[in-house]
């Protein structure tokens, strides 16, 4: 049965694979949208599928495109990419864990730096530390006459150390920090009380029952860093100017070449997952509860009348109340620093009306002409100009609004949509249901959202200089198609998270007493299950926005710029039509190269400061809201394994408080 199960679920796989390839023919021919176009590619590729003679790729060479046998390309590339990919992920496997263990069991505040170190590792770009690598490399270059390793291929002899350091930097970050979470928490559970009063070591506990029962909930939230590494894999690529597996949508963008490029992206993770689901055991995941029957009976809504005086006066205690939370949070640096930054940026990006114009021919200080790229202070240009001579300085500030709102656009939009949708997840569905949508999260998370979005609108959005004016009109239609594809290719995954928390909290001993005194369905949603749930989507909504961040600098550096992209005449020449920021990281690779730092460093700069502002910001509304639901923060637990004698916390199975108007009884959170 599970061999059948296996074969059905990856055939279903390659076909949504195959509808998502063929997704970018819709967009192509100027928004004329044809169904009966769309499913013509559809049987076209399948068709493709099962006649390998017709298995070829197109690449440009001298200004003509020439046809090469698909099978020749993928023979030694696709292992080359496997090789740097799975290289990554087996370092940043190993060191994470070593680095978990032997920092596990530090001093309170050790640990607490650690922690605070992590997050903010976690949020910096991946192409930081690309950038930062390979400077250090130039440097070292410069300095000792000596070159370390290559960071480019030439054609002759592969680069594989360069790029696989490159990968699994973040990797190696996310593992170490999710591998010590998981510790910590296991480490706080009875079974390890038991072992320490029948004398068992603090070491052997560790390695030999908390390692062993942390490796399911482990290769659970292994699937995000995957997600995010397989992300990062198109743009080390390039980067690196690598002709792997994903460089091969670079070279041919039809459906058919993108299907198989992500079969062959998604085929090894699904068996390797698949496996270690059989061999580690059933996804507790999906081991959903369905809806009570008495919830599923329950009204919807129990309809009160309520006089017009009663109306405002909860309007106006809704109104006393966020008035005060506001105040509340202002009080915390963290959230002043962090807002203060985002709101200062978009007032001045708003507010600034000076068009950005072309430099030109530049003077310097010694009286010589200059053309583009002009560097920092060069005439009254602060940090320089851009291949093509706009200030970067202004394309900053211009840039701004759109990048900002733009992300917090899509994050939200992702998290309100997740939060609606999760309505008749909860109420409605079956374990079934449940566990279709769980499989189909899985399933996205091993198509990368960046290859994914670059396929669907790099034949949509990128023009020609003589189709400028073609392009500005199209400014608003190319916004909003990047905006729905980033939506709605996230929804699954945040349908099935959110989903799952509210399944947890439906278990709660105070949801079941609401549903035994005949609460309806809203009350218990929005009364009940809401408030606890609040934090974890001010995290998502944290996470969702550097998520996007992410996603929009990976397709800047491809030159895929929000808004529109005007085609350069060189490389890191393309022009964008709104200057947001992610299109100035497309001149990376030739500003290291060249020594123009000018063109990276401020954006970059400004980049992290925002990513960093992202999360200051919600890890004080998550503190917050955990204070409003009576979580009380100040609480400091001891979790030192040095000592024969450790102190462990009370540790409520019910970890809530009843907010004001619920049920009167006792306060069985953690207090």
């Amino acid at each position: 049965m599970k061999v059948i199960m296996f074969f059905s679920k990856y055939i279903l796989g390659v076909i949504g694979i195959v509808f998502i390839s063929c997704l970018s023919t819709i967009f192509s021919n100027e928004f004329k949208w044809s169904i009966s176009v769309y499913f013509h590619n559809v049987y076209e590729v399948l068709g493709k599928m099962i006649t390998p003679s017709e298995w070829v790729f197109q690449y440009r060479l001298n200004y003509q495109y020439v046809e090469k046998p698909l099978f020749s390309y993928i023979s030694d590339n696709y292992l080359y990419s496997m090789t740097v990919l799975f290289s990554a992920l087996a370092i940043a496997i190993i060191v994470g864990l070593v680095l978990a263990i032997s920092t596990f069991g530090l001093p309170h505040k050790a640990t607490r730096g650690i922690h605070a170190v992590l997050n903010s590792l976690e949020a910096l770009p991946d192409i930081l530390f690309v950038f930062l690598l390979q400077m250090f490399v130039v440097w070292f270059f410069q300095t000792f006459d000596h070159l370390i390793f290559r960071f480019v291929y030439m054609g002759n002899e592969k680069v594989y150390l360069s790029p696989i350091l490159s990968l699994c930097i973040l990797p190696t970050v996310l593992f170490y920090r999710t591998c010590l979470l998981l510790l910590e928490e296991e480490w706080r559970k009875d079974y390890v009380i038991l072992a320490k009063s029948k004398g068992l070591g603090n070491t052997l506990i560790l390695v030999k029952h908390c390692l062993g029962n942390i490796k399911r909930n482990l290769v659970i939230q292994s699937k995000p860093i995957l997600w995010l590494t397989l992300s990062s894999l198109l743009v080390i690529e390039y980067l690196h100017n690598i002709y792997g597996i994903v460089r091969l949508i670079l070279f041919d963008t039809r459906p058919f070449v993108m299907a198989v490029a992500l079969i062959l992206i998604f085929t090894p993770f699904y068996l390797i997952y698949t496996l270690l689901d059989w061999v580690i055991g059933e996804d507790k995941r999906t081991d959903t509860l369905s809806s009570p029957s008495m919830l599923r009976k329950a009204e919807l809504f129990h309809v009160k009348r309520s006089s017009f005086k009663g109306l405002l006066d909860k309007g106006a205690s809704i109104w006393k109340e966020s008035i005060h939370g506001a105040l509340q949070l202002l009080k915390s640096p963290k959230f002043f620093v962090g807002i203060g930054y985002i709101i200062i940026l978009l007032i001045i990006s708003v507010f600034y009306d000076v068009p950005v114009e072309n430099a030109g021919i530049v003077e310097d200080s010694e009286g010589n002409l200059e053309a583009p790229p002009h560097s920092w202070g060069e005439g009254k240009l602060i940090f320089g100009s851009n291949l093509n001579g706009y200030p970067v300085l202004q394309m900053l500030i211009v840039g701004a609004k759109y990048t900002i709102l733009f992300t917090l656009l899509v994050a939200l939009m992702r998290v309100v949509n997740g939060y609606i949708f999760s309505v008749p997840y909860i109420f409605w569905l079956g374990k079934r249901s449940k566990k279709v949508i769980n499989v189909i999260a899985d399933g996205m998370q091993f198509l990368p959202m960046t290859l994914v979005a670059y396929l669907l609108l790099v034949d949509v959005v990128i023009f020609d200089h003589f189709q400028r004016e073609y392009a500005e009109f199209m400014i608003v239609p190319n916004i909003v198609l990047e905006l729905t594809i980033l939506i709605v290719f996230a929804l699954p995954v945040l349908i099935n998270t959110i989903g799952q928390e509210f399944d947890q909290i439906l278990k709660k001993e105070y949801i079941q007493a609401a549903i035994l005194l005949g609460a309806s369905k809203g009350r218990i949603f929005f009364k009940h299950m809401t408030p606890h749930l609040v934090p974890r989507l001010y995290l998502l909504l944290g996470q969702q926005m550097i998520q996007v961040l992410q996603v929009l600098l990976h397709l800047g550096v491809l030159s895929v710029f929000l808004g529109g992209t005007i085609r350069g005449n060189r490389e890191g020449a393309s022009q964008s039509l709104i200057y947001e920021w992610t299109s100035l990281f497309e001149t990376m690779r030739i500003g290291i190269m060249t020594e123009r730092y000018w063109l990276i460093v401020p954006v970059l700069v400004l980049y992290v400061l925002l990513i960093l502002s992202i999360q200051a910001v919600v890890k004080s509304l998550i503190v917050h809201q955990q204070r409003k639901i009576g979580i009380n923060l100040k609480q400091k637990i001891k979790k030192s394994i040095d000592s024969n004698e450790d102190e462990i916390p009370y540790e409520s199975k019910e970890m809530f408080s009843f907010v004001k108007g619920d049920i009167e009884s006792r306060n069985e959170g953690v207090s």
